[in-house]
This record gives structure tokens, C-alpha cells and sequence, in this order.
């Protein structure tokens, strides 16, 4: 061996030496580092999700605090609908335009529309008042209308139409055939067709028919292809939400009567998911089971 390689040698242990500390603490750094980083990540983890428990929490009392509010409004409310004592009509209209403002989603207000109607109609006051009275309870039902068309048109698709009113028609001998409406929603193509066949303009109601034609497609049920008819009447207190025709694949569609005279009336179709429909408006077994079914294939 020479002494260039003793030197070497001799150089490479004396650095081995010099550095065996130094890869040591570097290590341990190292070490300190990952662990120091690997708790401010989950501190900032646990952090986020105590804020989010407590919004949930916030959030569910808020809920349980306002349905709370809202069952205790509506059992008032209602309880003195049915009341054994004789409330004025300026009271029950403001009750009226309390249950109407707060629970038009979720109730078929239409018979207590109805109700105070004929009250007004068939009550002693002077005739000014009755006719402020029934424009104040037509107001409030075009009122919850438009607030529903609103959220459906959000989610849906809509067509309107302008009715000109003929001697024929409103003695019910000629119908009127509207446009065809051609409508896709969700990828579902559907062809809708209104036949108004009487118009009553004294109590604001159209009797029609509705044809709902569906071709075959891809998502669309063998037994949803075809054509489907429908008769109903609409007025001012028929509410989209509430009164509209289940279709296939948790579809519904309404028709709406937003203005009517004795010279005519606005009519308005809308066409919407089954999610934007009445909270009381559940779907079927078997359309939850296609959409898991659907969700399962996505995958």
C-alpha cells in the first residue's frame, strides 16, 4: 500500500468521523421537522372540523328553533280556522296571508281559499268591501304562484300562452287547442298539449285538458312512452307545487292561470324536476331504486 492510499484512507475515516454527528442531528431534525409539520396539519384538521361541528350544531338549532316557531304559528293558525266562534273576515284573511306566506310549500291551501271566498261572496258587507276583500284574496293567491313559478323555473322549463276568450268557449260548446309546447328537461324530450274547453270567468276557472306525449328514448321506462291525458280545472288557487301531474322519471308538470278576465287569460305551463315539487310530493319506491340503479352504472 502506498502512502497516497494511507492518506486517502486515512482522509475518508477522519471525515466519516467528522460527519457520523452531523448525519445524526440532521436526522433528528429531520425527524423533529416531519413531526412538528405532522402536528400543525392535525391541529388545522381538528381546528376545520370543530368549526364545522359547531356550524352544524348552530344550524340545527336554528332549524329545530324555526320549525318549532313554525308548528306553534301553523297549530294557531289553523286551530282557529275551525274555531266554533265567529271570526270577522278581515281576520281570517289575515290568517289567510299567514298560512299562505309560510307554509304554501308544504300545504294544498286551496280549500281555505276557497272557503273564505265564499264567505266574502255570500257575507252582509257592503259591496265595495266584498269586491276589496276578493281582490285582496286574489292578490295574495297570484302572490304564492309567482313565488313557486319562481323556484320551479329555477329547476324546470316553462311556456306561456294569451287566451282570447269567445262567446263559444265560454259557454263551453267550442275548446281551444294552444300551441304544442316541446319541452327537454334532464335529457327527457316530452310534447305537451293544452285544450281549454270552458272558461268561467265568474269564479276565474278554466276547465282544460292536458296531453303529455313522450317518445322512446334512452332513460325513459317502456311504460312512460306514449300519450297520457289529463282533465282538471285551474284558478287562481291552483298552486304549481301542490296541483301538477306526476310523469316519468320524477318529472312533473303544471299549468298555471296567472291572469284571467272576461276577455281572456294568461296561461303558463311549467315543466320541473320532482325536487322542486311540494315538500309533501315524495317520490316512488321504484324511481328512487332506478336513480340508485343509474348512480350505481355511473360509477
Amino acid at each position: 500500500m502506498t502512502d497516497r492510499d494511507g492518506d486517502a484512507k486515512d482522509f475518508w475515516d477522519k471525515l466519516r468521523i467528522i460527519l457520523s454527528p452531523i448525519g445524526g442531528l440532521l436526522t433528528a431534525l429531520a425527524v423533529a421537522s416531519l413531526g412538528f409539520i405532522g402536528s400543525r396539519t392535525v391541529e388545522r384538521q381538528q381546528a376545520a372540523e370543530a368549526k364545522i361541528r359547531l356550524y352544524s350544531e348552530l344550524m340545527t338549532r336554528r332549524e329545530e328553533s324555526e320549525a318549532t316557531l313554525r308548528k306553534e304559528m301553523f297549530q294557531s293558525i289553523i286551530g282557529s280556522f275551525f274555531d266554533a266562534g265567529s271570526a270577522s273576515l278581515e281576520t281570517k284573511l289575515l290568517k289567510m296571508e299567514l298560512l299562505a306566506e309560510n307554509f304554501h310549500e308544504a300545504l294544498n291551501l286551496a280549500p281555505l281559499f276557497k272557503s273564505i271566498h265564499r264567505e266574502i261572496t255570500g257575507g252582509s258587507e257592503p259591496p265595495r268591501l266584498k269586491q276589496a276583500y276578493e281582490a285582496r284574496l286574489a292578490d295574495l293567491a297570484r302572490e304564492v304562484t309567482r313565488k313557486q313559478m319562481l323556484v320551479l323555473e329555477s329547476g324546470g322549463k316553462r311556456k306561456d300562452w294569451t287566451v282570447v276568450f269567445s262567446d263559444s268557449l265560454a259557454e263551453g260548446a267550442a275548446p281551444v287547442q294552444l300551441e304544442d309546447a316541446e319541452l327537454t328537461l334532464d335529457g327527457i324530450k316530452r310534447r305537451f298539449r293544452v285544450t281549454i274547453s270552458r272558461a268561467d270567468t265568474i269564479a276565474s276557472e278554466l276547465k282544460m285538458a292536458l296531453e303529455v306525449e313522450t317518445v322512446a328514448q334512452p332513460g325513459v321506462p317502456s311504460e312512460a312512452v306514449g300519450r297520457h291525458v289529463v282533465e282538471f280545472d285551474v284558478g287562481f288557487y291552483s298552486t304549481p307545487m301542490i296541483d301538477n301531474t306526476r310523469l316519468s322519471n320524477d318529472q312533473r308538470v303544471a299549468v298555471v292561470l296567472s291572469d284571467m278576465n272576461r276577455f281572456g287569460a294568461s296561461v303558463s305551463l311549467i315543466y320541473f324536476p320532482g325536487s322542486r315539487a311540494s315538500l309533501r310530493e315524495k317520490p316512488y319506491y321504484e324511481e328512487i331504486l332506478r336513480k340508485l340503479a343509474d348512480t350505481g352504472q355511473g360509477r
